[in-house]
């Protein structure tokens, strides 16, 4: 029995507006997928990058939004911050009786990101924000050469430093200490140091942070899986 011959079919042609959505769409996945790459080892320095987007963002007058603020530094009773520092900053600071900011896990949950924020003693009022990322760090756990990064932005100028990477500073000593289970917060004292600069993300400059001392509450609640009493003596 012969067949018929089939007929041949051709696919209708893809309308403008698709073909235009499906390039947008295909760059923004490439765009994605570079900037994780390019930043997957620095995940404090990008949460440092949107600080400073927040703070520069601000009105000239009046500082950061209320918002931007809030979302920013959750508030802490208790905490502290001591480092030196050099180079585009040169400045001594003891952030002890300043109020700091809850620390937290770090988004990909490797460690924890610190906040601190205060004045720069004789620099006409400028403020500071350091963000201080380390990992891998588990809730709970003490550890010594604990990789970290450092990102130091002065507030309201645009201006800030990343070390970019996990390779130039470290936490030579890092205690973690169970102060309230039901909000699964503890208190992590740490030592660190610096061997390279913060450099300037745009233009010239960069600052040293050739030690410092450090006390946050971290804040776990918001971690995938909380801590447990069990996993806090290990």
């Amino acid at each position: 029995m012969v067949k018929s011959p089939s007929r041949c079919s051709f696919p209708r042609p893809v309308p403008i507006e698709w073909q235009r959505a499906l390039r947008i769409g295909a760059w923004t996945c490439l765009l994605a997928i570079c900037t994780a790459c390019g930043r997957a080892d620095n995940l404090a320095s990008a949460d440092a990058s949107q600080a400073a987007a927040a703070t520069t963002a601000a009105p000239a007058e009046g500082g950061p939004t209320a918002p931007a603020t809030a979302a920013l530094c959750q508030p802490s009773q208790e905490g502290y911050l001591r480092a030196r520092l050099k180079g585009s900053i040169d400045t001594e600071l003891d952030w002890s009786n300043t109020p700091q900011c809850l620390g937290a896990p770090r988004p990909s949950g490797d460690g924890v990101r610190l906040l601190f924020k205060g004045p720069v003693t004789g620099d006409d009022g400028t403020a500071l924000l350091i963000v201080i990322g380390a990992g891998p760090l588990d809730a709970g756990e003490s550890r010594r050469q604990v990789p970290a990064n450092i990102t130091v932005i002065r507030e309201g100028s645009g201006e800030f430093f990343a070390t970019q990477g996990d390779d130039k500073c470290a936490l030579d000593e890092v205690t973690q200490q169970l102060l309230d289970p039901a909000k699964h917060r503890f208190r992590l004292t740490a030592r660190g140091y610096c061997t390279q600069p913060a450099r300037a993300v745009r233009g010239d400059g960069a600052v040293l942070v050739s030690r410092f001392d450090v006390e946050s509450i971290i804040d776990y609640a918001d971690a995938e899986t909380p801590p447990t009493l069990a996993e806090t003596a290990r």
